[in-house]
């Protein structure tokens, strides 16, 4: 095995055990029905961090040639983009932010989120086509997960002055 895919399947494994960890703690958070700030800083970081990994495996995937590889990084990120977007309305309910912070490039944040999922969902079937464009992908992905990360600290900030 080489070394770079060694590395890749190190990041795969990183993801998916981050992403089925943290679901459930976030989980538990939403089913208590009363989602502090502190939860929503949380939940955000969460989110961010989730995407950031799975922006590493885009960013990576230009390189990868194995066809099962790139459909493993497809469905996990699909997975992974998925629980952000499903869980978000959860919390969207509850949390200490106006709706006007979830507008994302003119959009609610679930319309890109969405998008995303559309994209991924069809490098499934099709893997080899990550490979091509992943970097537009990735650009995209990127910017969203910025996003949860600035909405995680803007919380950070606002808490600390109240």
């Amino acid at each position: 095995m080489e070394r770079e895919s060694v590395y890749v399947h190190y990041l795969i494994g990183d993801l998916e055990s981050y992403v089925v960890d943290n679901r459930e703690k976030v989980e538990k958070l939403i089913n208590k029905k009363d989602i502090t700030v502190e939860d929503s800083i949380y939940i955000f970081d969460r989110f961010s961090n989730s995407l950031k990994k799975t922006t590493a495996l885009i960013k990576l995937s230009g390189e990868i040639e194995d066809r099962d590889t790139l459909r493993t990084i497809s469905i996990l990120s699909s997975e992974t983009i998925a629980w952000v977007m499903f869980t978000l309305p959860s919390v969207e309910a509850t949390m200490p932010l106006f709706m006007e912070n979830l507008i994302f490039d003119n959009r609610h944040v679930i319309d890109a989120l969405g998008e995303l999922l559309l994209e991924l969902d069809e490098f499934i079937e099709n893997p080899e086509r990550l490979s091509v464009l992943n970097e537009e992908l990735y650009s995209m992905l990127n910017e969203v997960s910025m996003f949860f990360g600035h909405l995680s600290t803007m919380m950070k900030k606002g808490a600390k002055e109240n």
